[in-house]
């Protein structure tokens, strides 16, 4: 049910966008996105001092370049809210965002080549630590040892999104919601198990381009990028079923809605659009 966050902000990027005040939280971007860093990997002041312009230089570009491509796509997309979609429309619109974060990422990867081999042991080991913790606090969210309770947390889950897109969701609309997580190809445990593989190879693989020559880095960088968006990855074959599971969710949903509800998601879209219009063009004066 995550294909909801995707359609409004399209990317683990504009995550600030959840925040009210998002023009505030976007400007603070490179601090904000420092801190994250460092709650993960426990940075030293010299790595700090390093990173700072990188985060400066990213965010610069990415004001400059991306956000007036959001803002037009979310235009475009506002216009369409109060019409009929079919889950061929909502997985386009999942392909196009998920093509953001591809820019997004690849835009970082020159910074991170320079950067990563700064990284110690010890902040590997408190990288995976960090790692742990999360996958510890998500099983306690996600993967409760009654069934029935594990089936209300997601709904309740699937409920919040919807909610936050279209206002209060109906019986009828909570039924279509539950009937769809029902039949989902993949549970809590599988996806938890998943995210767990998928954290151990990424440090390995990073562990490794650490070794590296710094072309040989880079390049080892843009090939686990790649593969991180690679649909035909035998490793990650489940998430297309998932994905089209949820693109068809979204669909019947968006179609189940009232006018007024339709209006809200309108609403919603134009309040993102003219926040993202905003920054950008801070960033043409």
């Amino acid at each position: 049910m995550r294909l909801g966050r995707w359609l409004i902000i399209g990317s683990a990027l504009l995550a600030l966008a959840a925040c009210s005040a998002v023009r505030v939280a976007y400007d603070n971007g490179p601090s904000l996105a420092g801190m994250w860093l460092d709650r993960w990997l426990d940075l030293d002041r010299r790595q700090e001092a390093a990173l700072e312009p990188a985060l400066q230089r990213w965010f610069e570009w990415h004001r400059a370049q991306e956000l007036p491509v959001y803002a037009e796509r979310i235009g475009r997309w506002r216009e369409r809210a109060a019409g009929e979609v079919d889950a061929e429309v909502v997985c386009a619109l999942v392909d196009e965002t998920r093509a953001w974060s591809r820019r997004a990422l690849d835009a970082a990867l020159p910074a991170a080549a320079e950067l990563l081999p700064a990284i110690t042991d010890a902040q590997w080991a408190h990288l995976r630590t960090r790692q742990a913790e999360r996958l510890a606090e998500l099983r306690a969210e996600r993967l409760q040892p009654d069934p029935a309770e594990r089936r209300a947390a997601a709904l309740e889950r699937a409920l919040k999104q919807a909610e936050d897109l279209y206002g209060r969701i109906d019986a009828r609309q909570r039924a279509l919601l539950a009937d769809s997580l029902a039949r989902s190809p993949v549970d809590a445990a599988r996806w938890l198990d998943e995210r767990e593989r998928q954290q151990a190879d990424l440090v390995e693989a990073l562990r490794r381009a650490q070794a590296l020559e710094p072309r040989a880095r880079r390049d080892a960088l843009a090939a686990l990028a790649a593969s991180w968006f690679d649909a035909t990855d035998p490793r990650r074959g489940w998430r297309r079923d998932w994905y089209r599971g949820g693109c068809e969710t979204w669909a019947r949903l968006h179609n189940s809605t009232s006018a007024a509800q339709r209006e809200r998601l309108r609403q919603r879209l134009l309040s993102y659009e003219q926040d993202l219009s905003a920054l950008a063009a801070a960033a043409a004066n």
